[in-house]
Formats: C-alpha cells, sequence, structure tokens
C-alpha cells in the first residue's frame, strides 16, 4: 500500500491552542516499520517555529507523490522518542483510511452548506451548495435570478465539522455556466479565481472528512 516513504515530506494540520484555528505544519519521515512511521520535529510551515508533538494527538496529515498526486489520511501520535531532538511515532494509516486526489483535478462531493455570495455591485444572497470541490463549487438558485459567465463573487462558505466545530472560508469566485434544473430552478457552477492555499486546504480537509463520513454510513 502507497504510505510516505522515509524521508518524504509529510503536511498535517493541528489547532492552534491560543485561537483554536488549524495550523499547518510539515515533517519529514525518518523511519517507518510495519505499523508505525517516526518522524522529525514538525516546523510551521509560517513562522518556521518548531513544534512538539504529544501522544494521541490526532493528526489530518497529506503527502505529494513524484506524480503530483496528493494523497489524505487520517493518523495520531503513538509514541514520542526523546533525544536531543525528540521524534515522534505516528499510526501508519489503513488503506480505508487514504484518500487520494489529483491537484490538478480536485474531487467534489455533492453536500448542502451555506454560501454567502456578493456581486461585484455589492448586491449579497445566501444560497445552498450542491457540491463542492478543492477547485470550486455550485449553488442553487431561484428561477428569476441569473448569473453571467465571468462574472466575479466574493464567497463566504461556512463548513460545518462532525465534532460540532464550524469553519468558514472566504474566496473570490467565477461564474463558468449555470443551467436549469427539472425542478425549475437553476444551479450555478463557479470555480476559485482568487483563493489563498490556506482557504483551499481548509475546503478539502471538510471534504475529506465528509466523504469519510458518507462511506461510514
Amino acid at each position: 500500500m502507497l504510505v510516505p516513504k522515509v524521508s518524504q515530506v509529510v503536511y498535517f494540520q493541528l489547532k492552534d491552542d491560543a485561537s483554536d484555528e488549524p495550523v499547518e505544519y510539515k515533517t519529514r519521515v525518518a523511519d517507518e516499520d510495519e505499523s508505525s512511521l517516526i518522524i522529525e520535529l514538525p516546523i510551521n510551515t509560517k513562522n518556521g517555529r518548531l513544534k512538539r508533538l504529544h501522544i494521541g494527538d490526532a493528526l489530518h496529515a497529506s503527502f505529494i507523490t513524484n506524480t503530483g498526486v496528493k494523497h489524505f489520511f487520517e493518523t495520531y501520535v503513538t509514541n514520542v522518542k526523546e533525544g536531543e531532538l525528540p521524534f515522534f511515532v505516528i499510526a501508519r494509516p489503513t488503506e480505508e483510511s487514504m484518500t487520494s486526489i489529483q491537484r490538478r483535478n480536485f474531487f467534489r462531493i455533492d453536500i448542502e452548506v451555506d454560501l454567502a455570495v456578493q456581486t461585484e455591485k455589492g448586491q449579497r444572497y445566501v444560497y445552498r451548495t450542491s457540491d463542492i470541490g478543492g477547485g470550486g463549487v455550485s449553488f442553487i438558485i431561484d428561477r428569476h435570478e441569473s448569473f453571467e459567465p465571468g462574472e466575479k463573487l466574493g464567497c463566504w462558505i461556512v463548513l460545518p465539522h462532525r465534532n460540532g466545530n464550524i469553519e468558514h472560508s472566504c474566496f473570490q469566485a467565477e461564474v463558468l455556466r449555470q443551467k436549469e434544473l427539472e425542478t425549475g430552478r437553476k444551479m450555478v457552477m463557479v470555480k476559485f479565481d482568487e483563493i489563498a492555499e490556506q482557504e483551499r486546504q481548509r475546503i478539502i480537509r471538510f471534504l475529506f472528512e465528509k466523504q469519510i463520513q458518507f462511506r461510514d454510513r
């Protein structure tokens, strides 16, 4: 099964103790065995600070192969190897916990959440999404409403997690097209036009969690 190899860089998210916001860290696989991966002391990707992990810490991790495929998996810290610099033992990901996507072809899932939209003229609306992906979203509008291809929108999406936490992600979108549905309403498809990588990763983590949740039903 495909797992991070020795010397491969792994990224993961942990919530900041002060702000409760997710922070991205990167580390490197130092060693492995049949049940575990041993990783180096993680580094905050924004400020370069080192992060000490603790037994039981849950990690939302990812790594990228040389073919450009990004793999997501859930794991947790099982042990700490003390030394001049500590190493951290994490559970080896199982096949069931691994999700893979092409970086240029982000996966999408059908899910309804609130999406606030602001037009270039300053008009504001709230819609429900039809599906969400790492490259854009689709949302439903009434039959009398309309958006033009190429129109730019400011968007704010609600991401409710299974544990009850609610995150929000902001981005600029461009309308691709809209189509009429059998119900008489319309579906508007937009792509991310301007989105910070941290915002995109927040959305992808949410989709990854929901995909696992749907699969476990």
